[in-house]
Parts: C-alpha cells; structure tokens; sequence
C-alpha cells in the first residue's frame, strides 16, 4: 500500500509516539489534577512538561497559554465563540477549512458578526487586506497552509497590517504545524490551533488553542476541572477553566514525543518529503490531461490534481484499486475549492510526508500514466 493521504492523518507514526502512548496507558493511567497521590502528582508533571513543549514549539510566551483540546476543531470553535461578540466583523482567508467556515458562519446567520473573505491576491501582497478592513473589523483569521492545495497562505505582513489596525490575528496551523513554518513571538500571532495527528506526528485526540497572553474569553465547556471544585461554573483559572472534564493526556504526552521527534529528526523529514513532492509533480508535469492547481506556489507537500475528463472521484477509486491511498471530492474546504474553480468537479488530494519513498512516487506516477 502507498499512503498519500497525510493531510488528513499523517501514516505512519514513529515509534517513539506509540511507545509514549502506551507507557502513559500501562504506567501512569491517571488523570492530572485530579489527585494527591504520586502517579497523579506524575501526569500533572507530565502535562505541565507538555504544556512546555508545545510552548516552545511554537514561540508562544508562556507554558500555561497552552489550552489542550480534542483536536483543532475544538480549538477554532473554543475561541471562536468565545472571543467574537455582536456586531463584530471578521476577516478570513480565501483558503479556510469548514472547521474555520462553519462556526463563523452561524455566528453570521444568528446576526451576531458579519465576515469577509479576503481575495486570493492578499496572500501575495497583503496590502489588499487593507480594502477589506472595516471599523469594527476585531479579528483576521488564516490557516498556515491549505489542506487542499498546500499552498502556504499566512505570512507575518498579515499580522503587521491586522495589528496596525488593532486587529487581532488567529492562525489555523492543522496544516503545517510539523515544517516550523510559524512562531507566534516572532511573527506576532496572538492566537494558534493546532490538531496533533496530522504533521506533527502525533495521535488522533489531542490538539490545542494557544494564545500569546492569558485569554478572557468564555468556556466552550462548562465541568469539572480539577480545581475549585466548590464553585457553581468554571473559575477564572487559566488554562484549566477551558479544559473541562477528562483531558486525553495519552494523546498528549504521545504529542510532547511527537514533537521531540519532529525536532531530532525535522532536516531528514523535511529533505526526504520534498524530494518525494517533487518527484511527483515532476512526474505528473509530463502527462498529458493532467491539471495541478497552484503549480508553482510555495508549499507544504500537499497538492491537488484532476484529470481532464475524468471525474476526481473515478481517479480516486482507480488509484485504491492499485493500493494508493489519495483523497477525491471537496475536503471540508468548500472556500479553497471555490477559489480555485473545482466546486463542480472537485480535486484528488495528495499529500506526502519524510516517511514516503522515491519507489512509491515513481510507483504512483506510473498509475497515473495508466489511468489517462
């Protein structure tokens, strides 16, 4: 099998993130904050030292700002609600994922906020951002990359611009998180998402919020959270009051050693993926019918195709049938498809990582040459 799907769950997971995973299971297997006793006094260490790591990964002030959620949809829908309030307008990406979308969405329908998408033409000159500002403009939201075409969206003239005009600035790093491509101190981002489980190498169930000061925005979920147990709603305590209920700490210490490994291991990951991207659209650059969309925008490697004539969703079955693992149809990213004109026929995904080969790329090239 030939696994080009790692935008929507990286494959294979290394070693050490299993061995973490299962040693927090079968040698810890308490919850933090919920104990006196010494392996509960271990896993409140073991999140604080997560906490840590997913701080200094990405440039964020402090370890406590780290907010640990399911995954990244959480993440986005947590601070979402919670920040925007009514008559509040919003900019975003012309790229963003559904988990971004959706929620901004029904906050427009129930009148609460009002929102914008941005032309494609501010990814290359964010100046044009500037047309789109309104007086009561609080908030531009981009992802880092698009899970469609992998184009790398965000950049830190966004941020100087947002912030120029008292604009806060939230990045959706789901796609991109594992290729350093952000650091919220330096490129001034107040506020992150990030889901584990895709290039960070981690497992499904943990992901995060993670602002560059302590937020004040409402909880998502309202519960039990370890402390101050004789209060009626959440306290005020930061980030345990957006952590409500049993946190999935195997998923998260599995990430703290997901992102160790990314970080030993980030010049061989990062040289092996791009020699595998580049083999396959070389390859694909040779074939008649083939279009690749967002051919020569800088990227994470991820890209979408389609085949003249031929529906995404045939190639798709096709290439399975060859034991090629690649993603049909719109990817909870209706925006990304409008802009780029594939709404009707939709796009095959493929998205590699450092543990593919040149064997599997030149094998997959040789079913697309078969296929047309």
């Amino acid at each position: 099998m030939i696994y080009f799907d790692n935008a929507a769950t990286s494959r294979p997971k290394p070693k050490e993130v299993l061995d973490a995973f299962n040693y927090y299971v079968t040698e810890v297997g308490t919850s933090p904050g919920r104990g006196s006793y010494e392996l509960a006094i271990q896993a409140s260490r073991m999140l604080y030292q997560s906490r840590k790591t997913m701080s200094s990964y990405f440039g964020a002030k402090e370890p406590s700002n780290v907010v640990f959620t399911k995954n990244s949809t959480e993440a986005i829908n947590l601070f979402v609600n919670g920040f925007l309030k009514k008559g509040d307008h919003v900019l975003i990406s012309p790229y963003e994922h559904n988990a971004v979308l959706r929620p901004i969405q029904t906050l427009k329908d129930k009148g609460i906020i009002d929102y914008t998408v941005l032309p494609s033409g501010a990814i290359d000159d964010p100046q044009v951002i500037g047309s789109s500002i309104r007086s009561n403009t609080s908030l531009l939201i981009s992802t880092l990359a698009s899970n469609l075409t992998g184009q790398i969206v965000f950049n830190k003239d966004m941020t100087a611009i947002a912030h120029n005009n008292n604009i806060k600035v939230f990045v959706d790093a789901s796609q991109g998180a594992g290729k350093k491509l952000i650091n919220m101190t330096r490129d001034s981002v107040d506020f992150l998402a990030f889901t584990g489980h895709k290039d960070l190498l981690g497992l499904p169930g943990a992901g995060g919020l993670i602002s560059e000061d302590e937020m004040k925005i409402a909880p998502l979920i309202q519960g039990g959270t370890g402390i101050y147990g004789d209060s009626y709603i959440n306290p005020e305590a930061y980030p345990d009051s957006y952590e409500a209920g049993t946190i999935n700490m195997p998923a998260i210490w599995a990430l703290k050693n997901a992102i160790d490994y990314i970080e030993n291991n980030f010049d061989s990951l990062s040289n092996q993926e791009n020699i595998i991207l580049n083999r396959v659209l070389d390859g694909l650059d040779g074939i008649d019918r083939i279009i690749v969309y967002n051919r020569t925008a800088k990227r994470v490697p991820t890209f979408c195709f389609n085949i003249s004539g031929m529906p995404s969703s045939t190639v798709v079955e096709k290439l399975s049938a060859k034991g090629i693992c690649v993603r049909g149809g719109i990817h909870c990213a209706i925006k990304a498809h409008e802009t780029i004109g594939t709404v009707e026929t939709g796009a095959v995904r493929v998205s590699v990582n450092g543990f593919n080969t040149i064997e599997e790329a030149d094998a997959f090239i040789q079913a697309i040459e078969e296929l047309v």
